[in-house]
């Protein structure tokens, strides 16, 4: 019976997240919106409200519980998962930079500097919460229920990559790291049963990467006047997709891996798998 609770409510869960989605993306689009923050903003609104229905119809719980609770430790997560992602994000850059992999170009300031800074901020904030909500919130959750951890990690990770695969420049180890990434954001959930780490780890990487003009994901947003130019073997600069398709990448997250199975972190004991 707990298995097919959770299946039945994981289904409705997808379909309503999905079905708004398109109308929310329908909406957005017909405004003149840009692609890159049509997706985020559909996305983050439809999965928001998807969760925060779920966890009042079927859990009888506020929306905070499916994982964004309001503690020093859900603080402490967050902030580690932010030192965490710009930590590996810029020394990864700064690999590729040193060893001529990647090169820095003067780019034209975008007008309203302070302004398009915060704006794209929000756009990737609101993007990251977005997908750790349709990725490590309340499916994933009941699946955890349904399956356990790892059917669930390994599952999530593969459509995780599987859901990049239409972005451009995309290549075999941008599949590989992406997987790698949607299990690193999968065993942070589980190691501390909220979605701070996580969400702290995805955010702080793409905002990094961003704002010294890389690539985050075959998506190229420059902030501060400057523009990361890969130049050297794809293998290892990652080429037009960015850092996240170079071996340097996989090798930071194997270590990543690491230091959250290894770090003193805090377990929730509340939420749906309390």
């Amino acid at each position: 019976m707990r298995v097919a609770a959770s299946l039945i409510r994981l289904t409705v869960f997808v379909v309503v997240t999905m079905v708004l989605w398109w109308c929310f993306a329908g909406v957005i689009h017909l405004i003149g919106v840009e692609t890159i923050v049509t997706s985020a903003l559909s996305l983050g609104s439809a999965v928001l409200l998807t969760t925060t229905m779920m966890m009042r119809i079927y859990e009888m719980q506020p929306f905070h519980m499916v994982g964004f609770f309001f503690n020093r430790a859900g603080a402490m997560h967050f902030m580690a998962g932010v030192v965490l992602g710009a930590g590996s994000s810029l020394i990864i850059v700064g690999i590729q930079w040193t060893f001529g992999w990647a090169r820095v170009e003067r780019v034209a300031f975008l007008s309203h500097g302070v302004l398009t800074l915060s704006f794209w901020f929000l756009i990737l904030l609101v993007g990251a919460i977005g997908e750790e909500l349709l990725f490590r919130g309340y499916g994933f959750q009941h699946l955890i229920k349904a399956f356990g951890p790892w059917l669930t990690l390994t599952s999530t990770s593969v459509l995780f990559a599987w859901m990049h695969s239409a972005n451009p420049a995309f290549s075999r180890v941008g599949l590989i790291n992406t997987a790698l990434f949607g299990a690193l954001f999968g065993y942070a959930y589980w190691r501390t049963r909220d979605l701070w780490l996580p969400l702290g780890l995805h955010f702080a990487w793409n905002f990094s990467l961003a704002t010294i003009g890389a690539n985050v994901s075959g998506l190229k947003i420059k902030l501060l006047g400057i523009s990361m130019v890969s130049t050297g073997l794809p293998l290892w600069s990652g080429g037009e997709y960015g850092p996240e398709a170079s071996l340097f990448t996989t090798f930071a997250l194997v270590a990543m891996g690491v230091i959250v199975w290894r770090a003193p972190l805090v377990r929730q004991e509340q939420g749906i798998l309390a």
